[in-house]
This record gives C-alpha cells, sequence and structure tokens, in this order.
C-alpha cells in the first residue's frame, strides 16, 4: 500500500505496537503532532496524552501515551515512551477525585520541588484520561 508507513510503539517493558498505518497523531511536549508518509525526518519529546494510529484497514486504534521521544526517519515512526496504555484498558474510576486532587496539589504546591512536577503530571494524565473516556463515549 503506498499511503502507508510503518509504526513502532515501545515501552521500556515491551513493543506495544508494530504495524503499518496510515496516520498517526501524538503528543509532543508542545502539542499534538500528526505524520503521514513522506514526513520529514523529526526527532521530538512526548508529552502526555492521547496517540490515534489510523491503520491500513481504515481502523483506528488509541492510546495513552507518557512521555519519551518519537522519531521519523526514512518513512517509519518510532515511538519510545514511559508507558502506553490502551484506550480499552484504561481505569477511569476515580478519575474525576484524582483530577481534582492534582489540581489542588499543583495549585497548592511549592514551585521548587520535584512534588509540584509530580501533580503536573499526574493533572496531565488525568485530563488526558478523561478527554479519552469522553471521546470514547461519544463514538458509541
Amino acid at each position: 500500500m503506498a499511503d502507508t508507513f510503518q509504526c513502532t510503539l515501545v515501552t521500556p517493558e515491551e513493543a506495544v505496537f508494530d504495524e503499518e498505518v496510515t496516520y498517526v497523531t501524538f503528543p509532543a511536549w508542545d502539542g499534538q503532532q500528526g505524520v503521514m508518509r513522506g514526513q520529514s525526518p523529526l526527532l521530538t519529546k512526548l508529552g502526555i496524552g492521547p496517540m490515534r494510529l489510523d491503520l491500513a484497514d481504515g481502523a483506528s486504534r488509541w492510546y495513552l501515551v507518557e512521555r519519551g521521544f518519537a522519531q521519523v526517519v526514512d518513512d517509519a515512526l518510532t515511538l519510545i515512551t514511559e508507558r502506553a496504555t490502551r484506550d480499552t484498558d484504561l481505569v477511569t474510576d476515580g478519575i474525576d477525585e484524582a483530577l481534582a486532587d492534582a489540581n489542588r496539589r499543583v495549585v497548592g504546591g511549592d514551585d521548587s520541588g520535584g512534588d509540584r512536577r509530580q501533580a503536573e503530571i499526574d493533572q496531565q494524565r488525568a485530563m488526558a484520561v478523561k478527554a479519552m473516556a469522553a471521546r470514547a463515549a461519544g463514538s458509541r
């Protein structure tokens, strides 16, 4: 298929995905990034958020990715991430409470400590889980 390219998604524990795709959108550190066949070489830092993989058969697959790096070389996209969770495996129970707790910690934390950074990471993850859950509910 002329419009596809190889996409590989890897965590420290496993190779999560390794297939031909037609399009990928993922959270870069500075916003959402899209990749299609013919993309110029790219190396970017990943953020925390939803990643959509459009498969060659027309289906889409969603993952929550959490930090790492993405690289495009020779029409192949490789994403190396700390954690990748399939949308069907996300746990949404208690997510509102987790987000409220992270928000309190961000607002109340001091700017110099690692606790504030962890609170911001927890906040980003909770917001991404909520967004993915809302997208899944809307597609039913």
